[in-house]
């Protein structure tokens, strides 16, 4: 683990800190939502309880610094959000894929792009990654533009893939080469 764990962030308004195990009570409030699950994999899932929260933050912390980069996102000292990254394998060892959330209150005020931001020159500045890859479903546009505006460009659009609780959408593919 290094001392990734000792490893904190600023943006302009926000902290950015690796998840501690006494986060896991501050994340259900926030976390526990049927928007933010919809526009995620089925590894955030809904209804997302403390047994979620603790798995999340033992999975964050293994391989912390080497293989995964995991950040809890608090504004004004209250848990908002989290980002983070998950290095690729094999071949594609040198890459890594980009994830983020923040709970609803949060959204359309600039904070997923800003803390993107603060990632994208953390893992540009300090890890061996080359390249970061994000996705995002096609219901999802909000995402899409924060991944443009860090810098994301568009590499492919596999129509039809996502399957989530009965609805079909695209999955978009962007990539930035750091």
């Amino acid at each position: 683990m290094n001392d990734f764990l000792d490893t904190r962030l600023n943006t302009e308004r926000c902290q950015l800190r690796p998840w501690r195990m006494e986060d896991i009570p501050l994340i259900p409030p926030v976390a526990n939502t049927r928007e933010i699950s919809w526009n995620t994999s089925f590894r955030f899932p809904h209804p997302f309880d403390e047994a979620a929260a603790e798995r999340m933050v033992h999975w964050s912390r293994e391989g912390a610094g080497e293989d995964k980069w995991q950040f809890a996102v608090f504004l004004d000292g209250e848990l908002v959000g989290s980002c983070g990254t998950i290095r690729g394998t094999d071949v594609e060892a040198h890459t890594a894929t980009v994830g983020y959330w923040l709970g609803p209150a949060h959204w359309g005020k600039g904070l997923a792009t800003e803390v993107l931001r603060e990632l994208i020159r953390y893992m540009r500045d300090n890890t061996v990654i080359e390249q970061l890859t994000a996705t995002c479903f096609g219901w999802n546009p909000a995402s899409r533009r924060v991944l443009e505006k860090t810098g994301f460009r568009q590499e492919g659009l596999r129509q039809g893939v996502v399957r989530k609780w009965g609805k079909l959408t695209d999955l978009w593919i962007y990539g930035l080469l750091l």
